[in-house]
């Protein structure tokens, strides 16, 4: 068995690397381009996906609190597997416990958070109680490679989608745990100052240079949208 998941990053950007589509306008001509994404998520088909915590309360969770569920023993900072036979995952990484889970299902798929052991036994008795799955994988920061580990060896993920936003792309990017990159690459020209890239790294953390890829593959689809697939050479 694998130590962790393969790993395919997924993300849609403009012709100029952006990749906030809110910042795009609503037309009817834009929203379709904006709807390639779930398109080629779902022709894909693999069966996890993994998005930063920003991502997921911006588009999934409606930027709900946590829920804290007081009057609570210690809870001990072991890991919490809910639904062992879940076959689809939708996984957050979310250190502090900032993410407020309403249900153990997002769009179909079993919940999966990713803890530090600093959030509070209230937050964890919440999730517990409705059967949100969590894995703790640091003390006061998230290790990627743990955090993988454990997806792979307790829920058998052999596949994982990896879907931004720009700083968690660039967190696996520097840890060099991504193995393909599917770019779509939209015939949008962004020009905003400031809008996030594809990938993102701290100076403070940056581990080397401009990572080299290998274009595997070309494809143009419906509506002047480029498929980009690339392979990372670390």
């Amino acid at each position: 068995m694998n130590d962790r998941p393969y790993i395919i990053c997924l993300m849609m950007t403009s012709v100029d690397g952006k990749i906030l589509g809110e910042k795009w306008g609503d037309s009817p001509e834009m929203m379709i381009l904006k709807n390639k994404f779930e398109e080629i998520h779902n022709q894909v088909g693999i069966n996890a996906w993994i998005v930063g915590r920003t991502t997921m309360e911006k588009d999934f969770t409606d930027f709900a609190k946590p829920i804290l569920k007081k009057g609570n023993d210690k809870i001990d900072r072991s890991d919490f597997v809910a639904a062992s036979n879940s076959q689809s995952f939708a996984i957050a990484l979310d250190g502090k416990g900032k993410l407020g889970w309403e249900s153990a299902e997002m769009e179909g798929d079993h919940v999966i958070t990713i803890l530090t052991e600093g959030v509070e036994d209230a937050y964890l008795a919440h999730l517990r109680d409705i059967g949100v799955s969590y894995i703790f994988a640091g003390v006061a920061e998230i290790h990627l490679k743990t955090a993988l580990k454990k997806l792979r060896h307790l829920f058998g993920i052999e596949k994982l989608m990896l879907e931004g936003g720009a700083r968690i792309n660039g967190s696996f990017l520097n840890e060099e745990l991504i193995d393909e990159l599917y770019q779509l690459l939209l015939p949008i020209a962004d020009g905003t100052i400031g809008t996030s890239t594809l990938f993102e790294i701290d100076d403070s953390i940056k581990k080397k240079g401009a990572t080299l890829l290998k274009l595997e593959n070309v494809k143009q689809i419906e509506d002047d949208v480029l498929w980009l697939t690339y392979k990372f050479k670390y």
